[in-house]
């Protein structure tokens, strides 16, 4: 191995341990409070690296939400690419009694990828997505425009393609609820084990948890 991609593996490796360092302070403490000193110590490497690979605290922070973005993208990459396909029917063009068949599933298959994801995260990705919700910052235009506005645009136009007979408007609010079942697992997470009395959400909780929300869809989207 060459001297330059000695050079570029190091940097990698001290990149790789400052967003990790720096996504557990910022979760725990928030940006405001969050110290660069702290997070240097806990990745262990000099502080002034921060301003070489990040350019700052703010670019830190935003770089954490980078990194998480391009995973969750990649988790639902095969949901996504799947709805995109038969998102390319001609509006109209799928006879009512294949409708179900055609585009109910898509739906459902990207609601598992998102409840997968959110019961696997790391605790610290789901506290800073947590802090965005209540307090946002730059951060969040970020995860609204790649994740949490793509993700409704796929959802509102598959019911739509489902129930036709929607106005708009009502199409986006039935979206916005379906994906709410899958969001309160984040939220919830500690009452909810807690009330089912389950030590964690393993292999067999997430199984009951995925049927449910299969259920409870499809309940919402082919219900009068």
């Amino acid at each position: 191995m060459d001297e330059n991609a000695r050079t570029t593996l190091r940097g990698d490796s001290t990149r790789d341990a400052l967003l990790d360092a720096a996504t557990q302070v910022f979760a725990q403490k928030g940006f405001g409070s969050a110290n660069l000193r702290e997070i240097s110590e806990l990745a262990e490497v000099n502080s002034a690296l921060i301003g070489y690979h990040f350019h700052g605290k703010e670019g830190l922070y935003l770089a954490v939400f980078t990194r998480m973005i391009g995973e969750i993208q990649g988790l639902m990459g095969p949901a996504r690419a799947r709805i995109d396909e038969v998102l390319g029917d001609p509006v109209g063009a799928c006879p009512p009694e294949r409708r179900q068949e055609r585009y109910l599933e898509p739906l459902l298959q990207l609601l598992e990828a998102m409840l997968t994801y959110m019961v696997h995260e790391h605790p610290h990705c789901g506290e800073l997505f947590m802090r965005e919700q209540h307090s946002p910052t730059a951060a969040f235009n970020l995860l609204f425009e790649n994740i949490i506005k793509p993700q409704h645009s796929c959802l509102t136009a598959l019911v739509q393609r489902l129930r036709p007979q929607e106005a708009p408007e009502t199409a986006r609010l039935l979206a916005a609820n379906i994906v709410s079942q899958v969001l309160v697992i984040r939220i919830s997470r500690m009452p909810l084990t807690r009330l089912m009395g389950w030590e964690r959400i393993g292999d067999r909780e997430l199984a009951l948890l995925l049927n449910l929300v299969r259920r409870n869809t499809t309940l919402l989207v082919l219900g009068d």
